[in-house]
C-alpha cells in the first residue's frame, strides 16, 4: 500500500463502490422473500373470499353442483387456456407450454398430435402429422385425392385441403358446393417427418363438441391411393372440456391469479385466469425472461386431473398452502381450499397467484438504482482521477522545483515562487518551500559576501600587526621572546593567506557560474595536456589511457583544463614515483569516467567525502596549501554536469580521483 501512487490509492478506495451493488443484491433477495410471504398471506385471504363465493354458487346453481357431484362424466376433449402469444405461421415452436393438453393417436405406424387452446375470442389448434408422402390437391374442383384434415366444431364442419405449403383456406360444404370460411385463418407447413397445420377459429363459430379426422393419401404405382383415415375422437363427437369460466363465474374476471376447480376425484372442471400480466411489455423485464418462464413440472395449466398430497388434504376439509418454485423469480403461491355442499366436501378450489410483477417492479427499481450508481461512480472516478492527477502533477512540479533550486554543492540557484493560485495543502507546502529557499538564499548570499568583507575588514589590522612585529628591535630581545615574535609573524602571514584564499574561492565560484558553455571533445585536450605535464614535471611519469575515440561534453575548455591541472597538481604532491600517474578516459555501463590515479598514501576512509570540501587539506608536511585545489575541481566538474569522487586503490597503495558523467551529459563513440 505504501508503494502505491496517490491516483492508485484513490482508485483502490473507489472500488468500495462495488460493495454497494453486492449489498443491494442481498437486500433485494430479502425483499423478494418478504414479497413472497406477503403474497402467500394475501392468497390465503383471497382464497377465503373466493371459496365463500363458490360455496354460495354451489348452494344456488344446481348445474354447477351437478358437475361437482357427477363422478361418471362423459368423455371430453381437453382444451387448454391460452396464456402466451401465438403467431399463426404453421410452426410449433410457440406451443411448448401446452404439451399437457395434447391428444396423440397412432395409425399405420405413424403418429399424429392435436393440441387445442382457447381464450375469450378464439380457439387455436395445432395438428402435427407424420406422413412419408404428402399429396397436395391439384384441382380447384376438389375431385382429386389429396391429404386433408377434417375438423368439426359443433355443427360447423371444415376441411383443409392445401394445394401447397402456406396459407390454406377452411372449406365448408354447402348445398351449392364448397365455400371458404374467411374468419378462419390456417397455415400449412411441411416438416421433416410430415406436415403441420396451425389454425385459429373465432369463438362465435365454435360449438360444444369437436371431432377431428386425418385423411392420408399416398402415392402408388398407378397414381395415388387412400392409405387410411384416422380420428382423434374415435370417429365421434366429444364434448369440449373448456376451461373458460361460464355463467356467474365470469364475474370473477381474474387477471393476477389462476383459479382451478376440481371434484373429489381431482378432475379439473374449470380453470381460468393467469398468474401475471404481460411481463414482456417492459424491455427491462426481458433480462429475467429465462428465470420467469413457469416450470411445467409445477404447473397445473392444461391438466385434465390433478393429484397431489395437498389436494388430498384439502379434500378432507383442511385448507393447504405452499410456495412453488421457491426461491426462484418465478415462485408463486398456491392455496388449496375445500368446497362444500350441504356440509359435505364436493371438491376443491386451487388458487394460484404470482408476485412476479411486484418482484419485477422491485428489480426494475434495483436496475435503475444500479444505473444511477454506475453513473455516479463513473463521474466520481473521473473526478478522482482528474483531481489526483492534478495534485500529483503539482507535487511533482514542486519536487522538480525543489531539487533544481539547490545545486549539488549546496548553492541556491533560485527562490521558489509563492503559490497564490490555489488555497490547499499543496499550496501551503509550496509557500513553505518558498520561504525556506528564500532564507537559504539570503544566508548563501551572506556567506558569499563574508569572504570579501573579511578581506576588506581584516587586511588593514593584519598589515598593522605585521608592520608592528617587523619594527620591534630584535637586538634587545631574548631568544624566547624572538621565538614568540616569529610565531606571531607566522600566524599573521597564515591569516592573511587564508583571507586571500577565501576571496579567491569566492571569485572563482562567480567566474565558473558566469562562464559560457559550448560542446568540445576531451580527447585532443587530454592529448595536449599529457605532453605539457611531462614537460612541467619531468621527474614524474605520466600515462594516458583512452578507452573511447571521441568524448564530447558541454562546458568550457579553459575550465576543463584548469580542473585537470588541479587534479594533476594534487596527484604530483602525493605521488611516491613508484608508478606512473595515470589519466584514463573510459565508458563504464552508461557513464563516462575520467580518472587521475597516483601511487602513494591512501586517504582515510572517513575523509574520502571531505577531500573536496572548502579549506580541507590532507597534507601534514606543509602549511602552504589550504585545500582549494580539489574544491575548485569539484566546482568545475559540477559545471560540466559531472560528479567527482575519490577512492583508494585496491591492489596497491594509492588514490584515484574520478570525474563521472551520466549518459545524458556526454556523447561518446567507442
Amino acid at each position: 500500500m505504501n508503494s502505491l501512487s496517490l491516483t492508485s490509492r484513490l482508485l483502490l478506495l473507489s472500488l468500495l463502490f462495488v460493495l454497494i451493488p453486492l449489498i443491494s443484491w442481498l437486500l433485494l433477495a430479502k425483499f423478494e422473500k418478504d414479497i413472497e410471504r406477503n403474497a402467500l398471506d394475501q392468497s390465503k385471504e383471497q382464497a377465503q373470499i373466493l371459496g365463500g363465493f363458490v360455496n354460495q354458487l354451489l348452494q344456488t346453481d344446481r348445474t354447477l353442483k351437478q358437475q361437482f357431484l357427477n363422478t361418471t362424466q362423459q368423455k371430453q376433449f381437453p382444451i387448454a387456456l391460452k396464456e402466451t402469444a401465438l403467431l399463426i405461421d404453421g410452426f410449433s415452436d410457440e406451443w411448448y407450454p401446452y404439451q399437457s393438453a395434447t391428444t396423440r393417436i397412432r395409425n399405420f405406424g405413424q403418429d399424429a398430435k392435436l393440441t387445442v387452446i382457447e381464450d375469450k375470442d378464439f380457439v387455436y389448434g395445432l395438428f402435427e402429422v407424420e406422413d412419408n408422402s404428402i399429396v397436395y390437391r391439384k384441382r380447384l374442383d376438389l375431385t382429386d385425392l389429396s391429404d386433408k384434415i377434417t375438423l368439426v366444431l359443433g355443427s360447423y364442419q371444415m376441411q383443409f385441403m392445401p394445394m401447397a405449403p402456406g396459407k390454406v383456406p377452411a372449406l365448408r360444404q354447402t348445398a351449392d358446393g364448397y365455400r371458404e370460411v374467411t374468419p378462419i385463418y390456417a397455415v400449412w407447413q411441411e416438416r421433416t417427418e410430415g406436415y403441420q397445420l396451425e389454425f385459429r377459429v373465432p369463438q362465435s363459430l365454435v360449438g360444444k363438441t369437436i371431432s377431428a379426422e386425418i385423411t392420408d393419401i399416398d402415392r402408388a404405382q398407378s397414381g395415388v391411393a387412400l392409405q387410411g383415415i384416422y380420428s382423434f375422437t374415435d370417429f365421434e363427437s366429444l364434448s369440449l372440456h373448456s376451461r373458460l369460466q361460464s355463467g356467474v363465474l365470469s364475474l370473477l374476471e381474474p387477471e393476477l391469479y389462476r383459479l382451478t376447480l376440481t371434484n373429489n376425484q381431482g378432475e379439473v372442471l374449470y380453470q381460468f385466469g393467469q398468474l401475471h400480466t404481460n411481463i414482456r411489455a417492459n424491455w427491462r423485464n426481458r433480462i429475467w425472461s429465462s428465470a420467469i418462464e413457469e416450470g411445467t413440472s409445477d404447473s397445473l395449466l392444461g391438466k385434465k386431473s390433478i393429484s397431489s398430497i395437498n389436494l388430498d388434504l384439502a379434500l378432507t376439509g383442511r385448507t393447504q398452502s405452499e410456495l412453488v418454485n421457491e426461491p426462484q423469480l418465478s415462485a408463486f403461491s398456491r392455496v388449496y381450499k375445500p368446497l362444500y355442499s350441504n356440509q359435505q366436501v364436493v371438491g376443491a378450489m386451487i388458487l394460484e397467484s404470482s408476485p412476479v410483477n411486484e418482484k419485477l417492479l422491485l428489480r426494475d427499481f434495483w436496475l435503475r438504482f444500479l444505473l444511477l450508481l454506475g453513473l455516479i461512480w463513473g463521474i466520481f472516478i473521473w473526478w478522482v482521477v482528474k483531481q489526483s492527477r492534478r495534485y500529483s502533477q503539482r507535487i511533482m512540479e514542486l519536487r522538480d522545483l525543489t531539487e533544481g533550486s539547490i545545486s549539488e554543492e549546496g548553492q541556491i540557484r533560485y527562490v521558489i515562487d509563492m503559490d497564490e493560485e490555489y488555497d490547499d495543502e499543496v499550496s501551503d507546502l509550496t509557500n513553505s518551500f518558498s520561504l525556506l529557499t528564500n532564507r537559504l538564499k539570503q544566508y548563501h548570499d551572506y556567506q558569499e559576501k563574508l569572504a570579501s568583507r573579511l578581506n576588506h575588514e581584516l587586511r588593514t589590522p593584519i598589515a598593522i600587526i605585521r608592520s608592528s612585529l617587523d619594527n620591534i628591535n630584535r637586538e634587545s630581545l631574548s631568544a624566547d621572546e624572538l621565538q614568540l615574535i616569529d610565531n606571531a609573524q607566522s600566524g599573521a602571514v597564515r591569516m592573511s593567506q587564508t583571507i586571500s584564499r577565501l576571496s579567491e574561492a569566492n571569485r572563482l565560484e562567480q567566474a565558473i557560474r558566469s562562464a559560457d558553455k559550448e560542446p568540445f571533445d576531451m580527447i585532443p585536450v587530454l592529448q595536449d595536456l599529457i605532453v605539457a605535464y611531462r614537460t612541467n614535471w619531468a621527474d614524474h611519469a605520466f600515462e594516458l589511457i583512452l578507452g573511447v575515440e571521441e568524448a564530447r561534453v558541454l562546458g568550457s575548455k579553459d575550465l576543463f583544463v584548469q580542473m585537470l591541472d588541479k587534479l594533476i597538481s594534487n596527484a604530483v604532491d602525493f605521488d611516491d614515483k613508484s608508478k606512473p600517474i595515470k589519466i584514463s578516459l573510459r565508458r563504464k555501463d552508461r557513464q563516462l569516467v575520467l580518472s587521475v590515479s597516483n601511487a602513494g598514501p591512501n586517504i582515510a576512509k572517513k575523509n574520502l567525502h571531505d577531500v573536496f570540501s572548502l579549506m580541507h587539506s590532507s597534507r601534514k608536511h606543509s602549511n602552504q596549501h589550504l585545500g582549494l585545489g580539489l574544491y575548485v575541481a569539484r566546482l568545475i566538474a559540477s559545471f560540466h554536469g559531472a560528479k567527482v569522487n575519490a577512492e583508494n586503490e585496491v591492489e596497491v597503495s594509492g588514490v584515484s580521483i574520478n570525474i563521472v558523467w551520466r549518459n545524458k551529459h556526454f556523447t561518446a563513440s567507442p
